[in-house]
């Protein structure tokens, strides 16, 4: 669903409205470089490489977004994946990752800013975007957003 004009101006009707942005791969690796994305078939891989002497060995964590669980932190939105991989994964933990238990939690937004529909959506609305559900699709991660009242 689009937004229209005659929403903005008319608050009440944007109460309902979702708004739904996809993140591509390419988007997320902009915004966490040392990291590899792969969305397939509904689960999200994170991938890092690291040097141990002159090999390098791949960590990697898979993730499901079934049963997603949003928190809200000042201008940080989270969104906690029900990891697939138990491996240990302390380098996602130095970058705006959270480890709860069975999931993880992605700052989202600073890979929301960037995205074209966000950009078209007016200065003082910005603010009330609150992130409602998320999917992973097959190439991307749509997070969808709802206003805040």
């Amino acid at each position: 669903m689009g937004l229209f004009i005659e929403d903005l101006l008319n608050f009440g009707n944007l109460i309902d409205a979702e708004i739904e942005i996809k993140l591509s791969p390419v988007e997320l690796k902009k915004v966490y470089p040392i990291f590899d994305f792969d969305i397939r078939d509904g689960i999200l891989s994170i991938k890092v490489k690291k040097k141990i002497l002159f090999l390098e060995k791949t960590k990697e964590v898979r993730l499901s977004c079934m049963d997603i669980v949003v928190k809200k932190e000042g201008n940080k939105q989270w969104i906690f994946l029900k990891r697939l991989s138990q491996e240990d994964f302390e380098e996602l933990l130095k970058e705006s990752f959270l480890l709860e238990g069975e999931r993880l939690g992605i700052d989202v937004m600073p890979a929301v800013v960037h995205t074209e529909t966000y950009q078209k959506i007016p200065k003082q609305f910005k603010d009330k975007l609150l992130i409602n559900r998320c999917k992973i699709g097959i190439e991307y991660l749509s997070v969808f957003f709802k206003f805040e009242k």
